[in-house]
């Protein structure tokens, strides 16, 4: 299992932990969901698509990482169904690949948010600062885009502090 399946699991219960995010706006009419679908980007030769990964916050880090590897396979080689790539609520993209730091993601619409994912890189980090103690910690950049019209920035800022906190201590997330 990789880092994409592991956000995936963290912001699916990141979604049923505030679930203001956990909404698409269709029209002028805001639709909330009780489970977390969560769209993956995926580059492939036709551009960028986001199969779904439905009911994410219902499923083990395991089925997640197996689900979302059928997932991709199927939109890289063509076979994914238009039904497989609509629906989110939700979408992680990752362009740590590409040895990208930090960048702003585009919202999926009508989703109200979309988290985007850095590469890790090692880093020194104050460990305690009144033993003045460094140490070289794997860090990375998370960054939400959001829609302003669906949710204000401080709900998001706590939504996006929950994910943090979450990766920080991952058996927390990992294990339910």
């Amino acid at each position: 299992m990789c880092i994409r399946d592991r956000l995936v699991r963290i912001s699916a219960l990141a979604l049923v932990y505030q679930p203001e995010l956990n909404v698409r706006l269709d029209g002028d009419t805001l639709i909330q969901y009780d489970a977390a679908h969560i769209g993956i980007a995926v580059d492939t030769v036709r551009g960028l698509l986001a199969p779904v990964l439905r009911d994410a916050d219902r499923k083990s880090i395991h089925d997640i990482a197996r689900e979302s590897a059928e997932l991709i396979e199927q939109t890289r080689n063509a076979s994914i169904s238009g039904d497989q790539l609509k629906g989110s609520t939700f979408t992680v993209t990752n362009l740590g690949m590409f040895e990208i730091d930090a960048f702003t993601p585009i919202l999926n619409l009508p989703e109200a948010a979309i988290l985007g994912v850095g590469r890790i890189v090692p880093k020194p980090v104050v460990i305690d600062v009144d033993a003045e103690t460094i140490a070289i910690r794997r860090m990375l950049y998370l960054s939400l885009t959001f829609d302003h019209r669906v949710v204000d920035g401080a709900p998001a800022a706590r939504f996006l502090q929950r994910i943090k906190r979450m990766v920080e201590r991952p058996l927390v997330a990992l294990t339910r």
